[in-house]
């Protein structure tokens, strides 16, 4: 039984198909694929060649000559929307002002101004909150290195300076994956140190400089980046779910705290008294610092006994920062 219904929507299944295979396809293959016979397969590719596709065929297969296709999608009102909601959090991830964020946002405002043009305008506006910010030059150029050195496997020189030590060092790193965090909006790259032959993860901001080498390396299969950072509350792991804190939320705001799934692990106990404890195991609780900071007092740290220790720590420094008599006791 053919997977498409009408011929239309056979032409978008080559397309994609095609698209996706850098190989490319057999007349049979995509016969098979599309469940037709290969002389339709063949009509049907003169057609998407006509549409400006950009079809070229090397051997018995046919691949997509990106350099003369026309890159055409279908898309809903809905689907434009979910473009619409990924271009504001594209546009919001990072505080550094990128110009290929701008490129890419006002392309995708010029392709969706004849199917919505009140969507294809904010997200032309959110270009221009791109576009505005402050430049610099080095993150950017910093960036587009790693983003080569990715996708063509090629290894990357840098100057690295570390937050924890505040020191300098020269590293080469395979970058294996690049993940944009919401935490202080950044964007980091997961890759293979050679400086401490393990795999680590950087902060782009903190990169001072960048060269692409000659030096090829291969992602490993087993690498799985979506698996790598389940457990962590936003990019940094450790031993995977090594580490299980408990909150207690209170009562005004238990109704907020259900309304998200904050981390795919996360467990909710309703308490007598109408508080809740919510309860994760994670990589690390360096990143959950901040979000837990900014419930205030609705929030007390059940456990672990260091996270609790580092806060009460915390709330004491405050105290005497704001000049206030502090009557926290001691840590339990």
């Amino acid at each position: 039984m053919p997977r498409t219904e009408t011929r239309y929507e056979r032409l978008d299944e080559i397309e994609r198909l095609i698209a996706s295979r850098l190989e490319g396809w057999t007349t049979g293959e995509l016969a098979r694929e599309c469940g037709v016979d290969p002389d339709t397969i063949l009509r049907d590719l003169v057609l998407l060649d006509a549409r400006g596709v950009g079809i070229v065929k090397k051997g018995r297969r046919y691949v997509l000559d990106h350099g003369r296709a026309l890159h055409t999608i279908k898309i809903t009102n809905d689907e434009a929307l979910a473009l619409y909601l990924a271009a504001r959090l594209l546009s919001r991830h990072s505080d550094e002002h990128n110009p290929h964020v701008v490129h890419a946002l006002e392309k995708l405002s010029d392709a969706l101004r004849t199917k919505s043009a009140i969507v294809a305008q904010h997200i032309a506006r959110a270009a221009l909150s791109v576009r505005g910010r402050q430049a610099r030059p080095e993150y950017v150029e910093a960036l587009e290195v790693l983003t080569q050195g990715w996708a063509t496997g090629r290894k990357v020189r840098l100057r690295y300076r570390s937050y924890s030590k505040d020191e300098t060092t020269e590293r080469t790193i395979a970058p294996y994956f690049i993940e944009p965090s919401g935490i202080g909006y950044a964007c980091h790259v997961i890759g293979f140190d050679e400086l401490r032959g393990e795999l680590r993860t950087f902060k782009v901001e903190r990169i001072y400089e960048a060269h692409l080498t000659t030096d090829r390396f291969q992602v490993p299969d087993d690498f799985d980046p979506q698996h790598l950072l389940a457990s962590a509350w936003g990019v940094i792991w450790r031993d995977a779910g090594a580490i299980e804190v408990v909150l207690r939320f209170s009562p005004s705001v238990v109704r907020r705290v259900k309304e998200s799934v904050w981390h795919f692990s996360q467990c909710l106990e309703d308490l007598p008294d109408g508080s809740c404890l919510f309860t994760v195991w994670v990589g690390s609780t360096m990143e959950m610092k901040p979000w837990i900071r900014q419930w205030g007092a609705d929030v007390t740290v059940v456990a672990p006994t260091e996270l609790r220790a580092e806060l009460i720590t915390e709330v004491r420094a405050m105290v005497q920062v704001y000049g206030m008599t502090s009557s926290i006791g001691a840590v339990p």
